[in-house]
Order: structure tokens, then C-alpha cells, then sequence
């Protein structure tokens, strides 16, 4: 039986955990250890943490400082043994189906990819589902300028190989705390895995992807929180920037992998006149997965928020 080990990072998610846990504790096929990071919470969710750890054995706490979400999932990466044949991430208000993991296994082994992801079933607070969040013929992008410029594989969907969690963790890999707070770690994963064609979609679905008021990600997000969003970018520089910083990290730290795709290298590139001119030039293959208009895009690029 396949040993996975299942990472949870929480804040302040007292009222659906439990739910989750359970969920992950019942997956069938499979031998689990859930390793859950809590990122400071201040309600009850440390109370219902202990009470699984001290219920399970394979149940293990460590309760942190608050470093936000992307850097919370990574911090919990690294401290998690090397030993497991499989890894997968989840996150603290979804449901899972009993055969989640067993399912994403055996398309891993089938495909010899390194990193699964796949659909969800987005459902309300109350678990009422929504629809597929995304539909049967609808492209996710799998390369790494497309998840460069949209990234549509979801961290709580990931399962990944041992071979993989070994590239992430080594420590000449790991992005920088700045990014994570950026653009946080399952578009870093969708990132590396990209470059080594690594990925495999699965359009099924295997989880109840749950969407309420206080999701940091979520599928149905509404024009006032798209346009809080881009209103935080303008004020705050360290949000700006998000694909070049993106960009600039991977070729860093994945200097020969990244090296098959020049456009990363370009898109690395925003300090002078001269290197937005070639992002600029660049924009029909870029827009092409944005679908931002030619304008927009020009706008963002010179106002440095690219």
C-alpha cells in the first residue's frame, strides 16, 4: 500500500475542519500521514487540532507563527520526511471523496508524470454544489508561460511523486518568502512541474471545492473582491509585479530547465524601457492565455504591474 503524506495549513478555519479532516483521515487504497501547519490561528481551530492529534496517530500538529498561506504550505513541505512515495496538499474547508489519493496514484503511475492535478466541484458553504469549476472542454494550461501568465491547476487538487518533493525541497530550489507572499505555492508547484512537462490534468473531480465569504482563492470570486485585489497591487508594491517576479525566481532557481523557454527569461525583465518593449513585443502569445486586451496589457507592463 502507497504511504502519502497529506499537508494542511490552517488559519482561523474552525468551522468546516472538521469536516475536512475526516475526509482526508477516510481515504481508501492508502496508507496517510496528515501533517497539518497551523499559521497562528486565533479561534478554536488550535482546540479542534489537538483534539485529532491526541484521537490519531497519524495526526501531526505543529502550531507556528503566521507567515501567511504560501509560505505556511512550504514551511510544512520542508519539515515533512523524504520517506513517503506520495505527497499531496489540501486545504482546511474542502471535502474530500474517499478516493481522492488513490485515484490520483494510479494516473501518476499510469502517466509518469511527477505532479497531479485536477477539476473541482465547487459547492457553497452549505455543500450545495455549484457546477464543475471548470468545464469538460475548457484548456488548462499545463506549459510554463501559461501558467506564468494563468495559473488554473489548484494546490488543494495536487498529488505528487517523491522523485517531485525531492526537486521542491532541495534547498537550491526553494522560492524566496517575497514570492510566496506574491503568488504563494501552487503556482510555484504548477511552475517547476511545467518545466519538466510533469503535469497530468484529470477533468474529473474528486473533492467538494467549498466557496464562502472568507476564502483567501476561490473559483467564484466577485467583482468587488477582484477589484479589492487590484487595488491592493496598486498601493502595496510588493503585490505588483506577480508574473515577472515569478518568472525572474524560476529561471533563478531552475536556471537549465528554464532555459527551453526564452520567453521566461524575457518575461524576467522589467526594469529598463528596453525590457518592456520586448514583453510588449511578446503580447499576442501571452495575451493569448491572459486574454487581457493589447491595450491593458501595454498599460500594466509600462506601469509596472506585469
Amino acid at each position: 500500500m502507497d504511504s502519502v503524506a497529506v499537508i494542511v495549513s490552517t488559519y482561523n478555519g474552525e468551522k468546516f475542519l472538521r469536516e475536512q479532516i475526516d475526509s482526508i483521515l477516510g481515504q481508501i487504497g492508502v496508507k496517510l500521514t496528515v501533517f497539518v501547519r497551523d499559521d497562528g490561528s486565533s479561534d478554536s481551530t488550535k482546540r479542534i487540532l489537538t483534539e485529532y492529534r491526541n484521537a490519531h496517530d497519524n495526526v501531526v500538529v505543529d502550531f507556528a507563527e503566521n507567515v501567511g498561506v504560501g509560505n505556511s504550505f512550504m514551511n510544512a513541505l520542508y519539515q515533512v520526511s523524504p520517506e513517503f512515495d506520495y505527497y499531496a496538499l489540501a486545504d482546511q474547508d474542502d471535502i474530500w471523496q474517499e478516493n481522492k489519493l488513490s485515484e490520483a496514484i494510479a494516473k501518476l503511475k499510469s502517466s509518469g508524470k511527477l505532479l497531479y492535478g485536477s477539476n473541482q466541484e465547487c459547492v457553497d458553504k452549505t455543500g450545495s454544489s455549484m457546477g464543475l469549476r471548470y468545464a469538460e472542454d475548457a484548456q488548462i494550461n499545463q506549459d510554463p508561460i501559461g501558467i506564468l501568465c494563468t495559473n488554473m491547476i489548484a494546490g488543494c487538487t495536487m498529488v505528487f511523486t517523491n522523485r517531485f518533493f525531492r526537486i521542491l525541497t532541495e534547498e537550491k530550489h526553494r522560492p524566496s518568502a517575497a514570492l510566496l507572499r506574491n503568488r504563494i505555492h501552487d503556482v510555484w508547484l504548477a511552475m517547476v512541474a511545467s518545466l519538466y512537462d510533469g503535469i497530468y490534468y484529470d477533468q474529473r473531480s474528486f473533492m467538494k471545492y467549498r466557496q464562502h465569504e472568507n476564502n483567501l482563492v476561490g473559483a467564484k470570486s466577485s467583482r468587488i473582491k477582484n477589484l479589492k485585489e487590484r487595488l491592493k497591487k496598486t498601493r502595496r508594491p510588493e503585490f505588483r509585479n506577480g508574473r515577472s517576479f515569478l518568472a525572474k525566481e524560476i529561471t533563478e532557481k531552475f536556471p537549465q530547465e528554464a532555459d527551453k523557454f526564452p520567453l521566461l527569461a524575457i518575461c524576467s525583465r522589467t526594469q529598463t524601457r528596453k525590457d518592456k518593449n520586448k514583453i510588449i513585443q511578446n503580447r499576442r502569445i501571452l495575451t493569448a492565455y491572459t486574454k487581457e486586451s493589447s491595450l491593458a496589457f501595454r498599460l500594466k507592463v509600462r506601469f509596472g504591474l506585469f
